[in-house]
């Protein structure tokens, strides 16, 4: 049998935008197998060629995800962590797979976990960084420990306590003198750290072409990012999101929606759906003052429960927002059916509301229809 060189193959798939056929023939031919979980070019071209089994291998990755962080199982979570990466690598699922491996004492394996990571653009990327540093301080690599820990610094990492307490960072503190001044020096190169985790937390939301509106379609044909859980300070919902083994969470940039002097509004995505092989997010429109701090929040489209009526909505050009209820009827029980394959019977409009974004970033029920709506 003849076979393509790794990077020949890297190369076509490059060229292609679709899958021609004979794309989808090299995809049916490759097989990515554990002994090349930590090689790049055969991970990266496994990303792309298995890109069809994405909704396996996120599903995959949520089991893993409870299993290692709600019930403690490292190893078993290490297991199914990998099994995902076999059918489809991701950025996400190396770095947890990284984390499972330093909590299973596995440290080289979890170094090697996250360098993968790496390659394949994780971010935030000061969160792996330190976790790296981690790992090799428990390797005994204080020098390798060093250098990643200031450039987790440098790259975003602000918490100076954790670094000072970390026990994975045990070994690194011991070079007392050495380390302390790199690790000051680095903070003091920063200038005010909250206000840089802010920056790259608001960097992701891009200006959103408005008006726009927020229903059952918005979600079509759109590659929405991951919001990391290393940003939950601003994103409450993942404060009170718990990983369990029918339920999952995911959280999505979605974009900006006005930028003023003295806030920012933002819309993000919860996605409570994930583990059933399907997007059905609801929508938030969120104020934050300049250093990250939240002013209000709107519910603006989705649903919160799947008895809830369905939100539906819209924001025009100057900031004004209508918002509209409807009681759905469903062909099925919503509690037996997922909702992509119940088929809708009849749809009621219950209420509608109108808000405008204030001045000072608030969210202003209003009493009349926005004049760009009537």
């Amino acid at each position: 049998m003849r076979h393509i060189p790794l990077i020949a193959l890297v190369a076509l798939l490059a060229a292609c935008d679709g899958k021609s056929a004979k794309e989808k023939k090299l995809a049916a031919d490759f097989h990515f197998t554990e002994n090349a979980l930590y090689n790049e070019d055969s991970v990266k071209l496994a990303s792309k060629v298995l890109d069809d089994n994405k909704t396996a291998a996120e599903k995959k990755f949520l089991e893993a995800v409870d299993v290692y962080r709600n019930k403690k199982q490292y190893l078993e979570g290490v297991g199914l962590f990998k099994a995902s990466i076999l059918l489809q690598p991701q950025a996400k699922t190396y770095y947890e797979l990284g984390n499972a491996l330093l909590d299973a004492e596995k440290n080289q394996e979890a170094i090697d976990a996250y360098s993968m990571a790496e390659a394949l653009n994780y971010k935030p990327l000061h969160k792996l960084l330190y976790n790296k540093a981690c790992a090799y301080s428990k390797s005994d690599s204080a020098d390798q420990s060093l250098e990643h820990l200031v450039a987790a610094i440098e790259f975003g990492y602000t918490n100076m306590d954790n670094i000072m307490k970390d026990p994975d960072l045990a070994n690194v503190r011991k070079s007392y003198y050495s380390f302390n001044g790199r690790i000051h020096d680095a903070f003091s190169g920063i200038g005010d750290a909250d206000k840089l985790q802010w920056n790259m937390f608001l960097r992701d939301f891009k200006p959103m072409e408005l008006p726009v509106t927020f229903d059952k379609t918005f979600i079509t044909n759109k590659e929405l990012t991951d919001i990391p859980y290393d940003y939950e300070r601003y994103v409450s919902e993942m404060r009170n999101a718990k990983f369990e083994r029918e339920t999952g969470s995911l959280y999505y940039y979605v974009g900006l929606i006005r930028k003023d002097t003295s806030f920012k509004t933002l819309c993000y995505a919860v996605d409570e759906k994930a583990l059933e092989d399907y997007k059905w997010p609801y929508y938030l429109l969120v104020s934050y003052d300049n250093k990250g701090k939240l002013i209000d929040k709107l519910f603006v489209g989705g649903q919160k429960l799947d008895e809830d009526p369905y939100r539906v909505g819209e924001v025009n050009g100057n900031g004004e927002i209508t918002v509209t209820d409807f009681q759905i009827t469903y062909e099925k029980p919503v509690s037996e059916t997922r909702f992509d394959e119940n088929k809708e019977v009849e749809s009621k409009e219950l209420k509608k509301e109108f808000y405008t974004i204030a001045a000072d970033g608030h969210f202003v029920k209003k009493s009349n229809e926005p004049l760009a709506l009537r």
